[in-house]
């Protein structure tokens, strides 16, 4: 029988993976003197917010409360935001460095995204959702992974 509870703690996991991306993404602007990566950078927050969103609503649907925390990040995802600060301070906000920090956390959202599409308790009008953000998320990853290619 499928839980309520378990859809709604998977999809709060994805909230969190786009508040680790929003959060990600402003310390990558803050750490960035190059314009046209920071307009990308504040594209890739819009997203997620948006993302975030859609996913808030599904959860109300399914259990009539509001997404557990808004602002909740995931642990390792906070790591590797500690890790992006400490690695830009030490190597003076190198392009190809930041882009190659925010490729491996547009890689794990994207990995994050297709786990849970997996799962058999997500109902299919979600997954189906979560399949449209999914092809945004790779295509985001893609374009970064092209730039820090070209850097």
């Amino acid at each position: 029988m499928i839980q309520n509870k378990e859809i709604v703690d998977d999809l709060n996991d994805l909230v969190k993976i786009n508040n680790d991306r929003i959060h990600g993404y402003e310390d990558a602007i803050k750490d960035n003197e190059d314009t046209s990566l920071n307009d990308l950078f504040r594209h890739m927050v819009i997203q997620s917010e948006q993302f975030r969103s859609q996913l808030a609503e599904h959860i109300v649907r399914i259990d009539g409360k509001g997404v557990a925390d808004f602002d909740s990040t995931d642990l390792t995802s906070k790591l590797h935001r500690a890790w992006i600060d400490i690695k830009s301070a030490v190597t003076g906000k190198d392009r190809s460095t930041i882009l190659s920090s925010v490729e491996f956390g547009e890689n794990a959202a994207v990995e994050a995204y297709k786990d849970a599409i997996e799962k058999d308790q997500i109902p299919a009008y979600i997954k189906e959702d979560l399949q449209k953000q999914l092809s945004e998320l790779t295509a985001a990853y893609d374009k970064i992974k092209g730039l820090h290619t070209a850097a």
